[in-house]
């Protein structure tokens, strides 16, 4: 799971790996499909993402422990293709955010479909002009969702 975070995986600043070793065992097995079979997720070039609870101010996250929302969201991107990863590492409540995507990736009003969530999320997004081009994702506490 390490390529997965990328970066993130260095040091475990903002507290990702956390939730990832909360998953459960039929979760991991869902996970490691997905890594398997979307080589995007360990390959594709590494972005964290600014994320915004209004729609209006983006900030990318500090891991200074400080984090205004407790998601932290990152791209991978490879061959004009992106795949949106974000944990929520709140235990106890969900989060609704916007989450920065590639502007020059998406068009307004596509959809990111849903590629694996740990817990309940919805299944596509709509792409919306926020920061450039976002999309407004809820994630339930502890959870890890992935869109493309």
């Amino acid at each position: 799971m390490d390529n997965l975070l990328g970066n993130l995986s260095v040091h475990d600043l903002f507290g990702v790996e956390q939730c990832l070793q909360k998953l459960s065992p039929a979760q991991l097995g869902r996970l490691n499909t997905l890594v398997q079979t979307h080589p995007i997720l360990t390959e594709g070039d590494f972005y964290l993402r600014p994320t915004s609870q209004n729609g209006l101010d983006f900030a990318l996250p500090v891991p200074s422990g400080e984090m205004a929302h407790n998601v932290v969201a990152w791209s991978r991107i490879s061959d004009g293709q992106e795949v949106l990863c974000a944990v929520n590492t709140n235990q106890k409540n969900p989060s609704v955010l916007y989450v920065t995507v590639d502007n020059a990736l998406h068009v307004v009003n596509s959809t990111m479909r849903c590629l694996y969530a740990s817990d309940l999320s919805p299944a596509e997004l709509n792409v919306e002009v926020r920061n450039g081009k976002s999309i407004r994702l809820s994630i339930p506490p502890h959870a890890l969702v992935i869109f493309g």
